[in-house]
């Protein structure tokens, strides 16, 4: 499936869930772009290939002791499509992943911040709701939500002095992927039935 493609798919994906409580965010357009800019150097291009910045992220990751197992042998930006049950509803859902480790029952997010440590990071996770991308990509790709990992790119991890310990690698505690759960089931209790109305004309 290709990106146009995974993009008109009809079916719930978590930035539809997520928008639901962060409003617009067209504002941060320009950042999206670059991070999007980003997300493609580091996992669709071979390192030789890569730019700067990116190859520097990419052997800080390599060198980190657990970023670098999640990295090594995985997919990337993969497309999985699937049914999900929330409050007893048959969901047709999706989700781009852009680290896939089958080996390891893991799915990882590459994340660019403006974090300046990891206590900071995680907080910023939460911020915007991306627990609820946690929670919603375990589900859909049919794994454990605490194999969910974020490898966190601030600014001095592109540097050519970076090392592993510039990167921030984290899950969300039992807790946050509860709430999360929380809040994808009160999306689905107030917005479900116009969201399938919709998917299902898409379907058409």
């Amino acid at each position: 499936m290709t990106r146009d493609e995974f993009i008109y798919y009809p079916a719930l994906s978590a930035s539809r869930i997520k928008k639901h409580y962060t409003g617009d965010i067209s504002y941060a357009k320009f950042a999206l772009a670059k991070g999007a800019d980003f997300h493609e150097q580091i996992l669709e291009t071979a390192p030789d290939q890569m730019n700067e910045e990116a190859a520097n992220v990419h052997r800080c990751i390599m060198a980190h002791p657990i970023a670098s197992l999640i990295f090594t042998g995985s997919m990337r930006e993969v497309a999985v499509v699937s049914t999900v049950e929330v409050l007893g509803h048959q969901i047709p859902a999706k989700a781009m992943l852009d680290i896939h480790n089958i080996g390891l029952g893991i799915i990882a997010d590459i994340k660019t911040t403006s974090a300046k440590n990891m206590e900071a990071f995680q907080s910023d996770m939460i911020k915007h709701y991306n627990h609820i991308q946690a929670a919603w990509f375990a589900n859909v790709a049919g794994v454990d939500p605490s194999k969910f990992y974020y490898i966190g790119v601030p600014a001095k991890a592109k540097r050519s002095n970076a090392t592993e310990d510039d990167i921030f690698l984290c899950r969300h505690s039992d807790h946050d992927l509860q709430q999360a759960g929380f809040l994808i089931e009160n999306y689905i209790r107030e917005e479900w039935a116009t969201v399938s109305n919709q998917l299902g004309r898409a379907r058409v």
